[in-house]
């Protein structure tokens, strides 16, 4: 009941942390490995979607084996038509880039600077560090248009003569996804271009203040001065940015109008890009139209009479945003924590198959929180019986006889040692702690099983062990390292391993437990493709338990527990390699050696 009840107040703790808003000002939220689906992504598939029943200037492009593997790593959840379309995929990238910059959605203290640089505010149609005064509204729609026009007159540049999307005009593009890490692809000019200007437009629908029918602002947020040392002063700055108008999924009538209108007005801005019948300066006008048609003020809302009471001011969140930090210590209610959660996290997922890999994360925790505790268990019981009393001295010929002994009740308990606590083993126990430690035959064999929970991983190993003496055991393995993603979460072939062991053990006297150091390296050899590193890449592996543990359940055969394993496969070597570090928790049995 205790275990239970700790697990239930870490759930409710977890949930509680999950609803906490982190300080970005991200305006509709991106995609990540909290939230995979995300509001930008949505809004601007389905912008590309009425774009493309328009023109056909935007047909898909099939990836090549390597950006396959790159739009399989993206931390956030595409939809299924744009899976197999690089043009739809790097749109669906550009757009999240105002955001992040190339950096991990869950790197809060780069994010916190991405967002709190004054001089990209106009990328979030958003108030500036100078957009003062009376005239603060209007100065940060202006920047904000000269924002989306400039960029979307830079897409133009790739397309070909014809108007259409010259898929092979292509720039170096920052993005961090999964396994990889931080690569740069080369992707379309135009998705890149075209994603960064609707970003910013879909972002003035959740930044501003808006007239009843949604199509012109009244009041521009702010985020830089309310994030700033100097603090917010809404008669000079305006209101703060509304973490509440960023959840495209919250049932409420305003963020639905505010969602409707970001894809209309983005397949607009597209759709006017894409138009063969445009000339180059026709367009430029047409984006000059569009953004004058959302984005022109409705003067005489300020402080003095509230803004104008916006209904954008009263919305509400049920979920009131997501935040990753901190950590816990690894104990029965954390693992417990973290099963419940990876269990929601592969039921939620509706738009893709369970992947058949999804219960070794499962799988491997469980296993390990129940290793864990029957160990604990086995040393708390594990106690130290009083010793047995020593014989008495032959007396000498002139000694006074001794005192009779009284006779020793077998049913009455045994005193503690002389100043402890700790009741001393009997000679019987000795016996039975040696029977017990019998180290049996030379050769051994050994399988393992644990799950990583710093990067997601699980682990599987079978192995040889020699036995020098009782304190060095070498050894030869084979094993399987399964790589978990988290947005969404699904697991991944990862690595196959060969690997030589080499293990110092350090033997307790009388206790069952008896410590061990243990050294692992060998070749990882990559079994999926991922961006940058086919399939089948080779590079070393090397693991290292600092302290680890061996309890002798008798005949030869132990329980082995490495409660901290530092493991580093590295498939592929070289100037770009690709690692994937892992701490892991790790439980085995050993028979013989």
């Amino acid at each position: 009941m205790k275990l239970a009840t700790s697990s239930l107040w870490l759930i409710a703790l977890a949930a509680t942390a999950a609803t906490l808003p982190p300080r970005t000002a991200d305006a509709w939220a991106i995609g990540s490995q909290i939230n995979i689906d995300g509001c930008h992504e949505p809004i601007t598939a389905e912008a590309l979607r009425l774009a493309r029943a328009k023109v056909a200037t935007a047909p898909v492009v099939d990836p090549t084996r390597d950006e396959a593997a790159l739009i399989a790593g993206v931390l956030f959840a595409p939809p299924k038509d744009f899976i197999d379309d690089l043009a739809g995929m790097t749109l669906l990238l550009a757009v999240r880039d105002n955001d992040l910059k190339g950096i991990n959605p869950l790197s809060s203290f780069k994010l916190i600077q991405v967002h709190g640089d004054p001089e990209t505010q106009d990328e979030h149609c958003i108030r500036g560090p100078d957009d003062d005064g009376p005239t603060g509204d209007q100065a940060a729609l202006t920047a904000c248009r000269d924002f989306i026009r400039t960029t979307a007159t830079a897409a133009l540049d790739g397309l070909d003569a014809a108007g259409m999307v010259d898929s092979e005009n292509r720039l170096p593009f920052e993005v961090y996804v999964s396994f990889a890490g931080q690569v740069k692809p080369e992707l379309p000019l135009f998705y890149i271009r075209m994603g960064t200007a609707m970003h910013a437009l879909e972002d003035s629908f959740a930044h501003m203040y808006r007239t009843e029918d949604g199509m012109r602002v009244t009041t521009a947020l702010n985020w830089i001065d309310l994030v700033s040392n100097i603090g917010l002063d809404e008669v000079r700055d305006g209101p703060p940015h509304r973490a509440e108008l960023d959840r495209c999924w919250e049932n409420d009538a305003v963020l639905a109008r505010n969602y409707e209108l970001s894809i209309l007005a983005s397949s607009e801005l597209l759709t006017a890009a894409l138009d063969p019948a445009l000339t180059r300066e026709q367009k430029i006008a047409a984006f000059d139209e569009i953004t004058a048609r959302y984005l022109t003020f409705e003067p005489g809302c300020d402080a003095s009479n509230d803004f104008c009471s916006p209904p954008e001011a009263a919305v509400t969140s049920t979920t009131l945003g997501c935040s990753a930090s901190g950590g816990v210590a690894i104990g029965g209610g954390t693992l417990l924590l973290v099963l419940a959660v990876a269990w929601l996290l592969i039921r939620r997922r509706g738009n893709r198959p369970r992947s058949r890999f999804a219960p070794v994360l499962l799988g491997g925790l469980l296993g390990g929180f129940l290793v864990g505790f029957l160990a604990t268990r086995a040393h708390a019981d594990d106690e130290v019986p009083p010793p047995t009393p020593a014989p008495n001295p032959i007396p000498a010929a002139d000694a006074p006889a001794p005192a009779p002994v009284a006779p020793v009740d077998p049913a009455a308990p045994v005193a503690a040692e002389p100043g402890r606590d700790i009741k001393t083993i009997t000679a019987a126990e000795v016996t039975s702690v040696r029977e017990d430690k019998k180290l049996g035959s030379r050769l051994g064999f050994t399988a393992v099983s644990g799950a990583s929970l710093i990067r997601g991983a699980a682990m599987f190993g079978l192995g040889a062990r020699f036995r020098l003496n009782e304190k060095w055991l070498v050894g030869l393995n084979l094993g399987w390292n399964p790589w978990i993603s988290t947005a969404p979460l699904d697991a991944r072939a990862g690595v196959g391993l060969v690997y030589a062991t080499l293990i110092r053990r350090f033997p307790m006297r009388f206790d069952r437990v008896n410590l061990r150091t243990s050294l692992h390296l060998g070749v990882s050899t990559l079994m999926f493709d991922v961006f940058g590193a086919p399939k089948y890449s080779t590079g070393p592996y090397i693991a290292f338990s600092p302290l680890g543990i061996d309890y002798d359940l008798g005949r030869s055969v132990r329980l082995v527990i490495d409660p901290a394993e530092f493991a580093l496969p590295v498939p592929l070597a070289g100037q770009l390699p690709l690692y994937y570090e892992q701490v892991r928790f790790m439980v085995g049995l050993q028979i013989g050696a």
